[in-house]
């Protein structure tokens, strides 16, 4: 028997390859670097990403701070004015829960100021009236007054025989205020209050006693006989 096949083999490969030759001529086929439309389509879906899209940064936070309130400054208002004394005036009244009358008088910076219950006690005083301060004592040192002026009153308290007494004086227009009287052996003294009250006491050597009503328009009166004139005290007037 002859051996063929070498011969038959080589046929094979050689119609193998006019086989493919013709396929590949006809468009037919397929190869692994080729891809169909559809394929295409996928591929491109499956490998095309969107964009990405980057989100800008937030704006930085501000935080505006409320603006300080201004610093509390502290005017040190002026002192009020010390009160001061008309250039002269004449104060009336009673002292608190007593009979006593009172009245000072005051011109410039002196003063003069009487004490008495119409009856018995009395006691006149002499001093100084600077910056709506009176400070006034007996001639012989044992009674005192001291006070202030408030407002339109002279507020203060006044000692005699060792006891104080408290008082308010209210401005005395005419004629009302103080005055005084010195005969040859009586002397008197009368506070006409701003109601028109008049309390006063006619010393002598007998003793003390009420005076009688003055007038202070006629500006005299007659004790025991003996007529004594009647002036009216201002903060200079000096007894004797």
């Amino acid at each position: 028997m002859a051996q063929r096949g070498p011969l038959v083999t080589a046929a094979v490969v050689v119609a193998g390859l006019v086989g493919l030759m013709a396929a590949n001529a006809s468009g037919g086929l397929v190869t692994a670097g080729n891809t169909t439309p559809g394929q295409e389509n996928v591929a491109a879906t499956e490998t095309t990403q969107p964009p990405v899209t980057t989100e800008p940064p937030a704006p930085p936070v501000t935080t505006t701070e409320p603006p300080a309130p201004p610093a509390s400054t502290t005017t040190d208002l002026p002192a009020p004015p010390e009160p001061e004394f008309p250039a002269e005036a004449v104060f009336a009244g009673r002292a608190a829960d007593s009979p006593m009358a009172i009245a000072v008088a005051v011109k410039g910076d002196e003063a003069a100021a009487y004490l008495c219950d119409g009856a018995n006690v009395e006691t006149w005083l002499k001093g100084t009236a600077v910056e709506g301060t009176v400070d006034l004592k007996s001639k012989d040192g044992a009674n005192t007054l001291t006070a202030e002026l408030t407002g339109e009153n002279l507020n203060g308290t006044i000692t005699i025989a060792g006891q104080p007494l408290q008082f308010s004086l209210a401005p005395a227009q005419a004629p009302a205020g103080l005055y005084r009287g010195e005969g040859d052996t009586t002397t008197l003294g009368w506070i006409i209050l701003p109601d028109g009250t008049q309390v006063g006491i006619a010393r002598s050597a007998s003793g003390n006693a009420p005076a009688p009503a003055l007038d202070p328009a006629k500006g005299a009166v007659t004790v025991r006989g003996e007529r004594v004139g009647a002036e009216k005290v201002s903060g200079e007037t000096t007894f004797g």
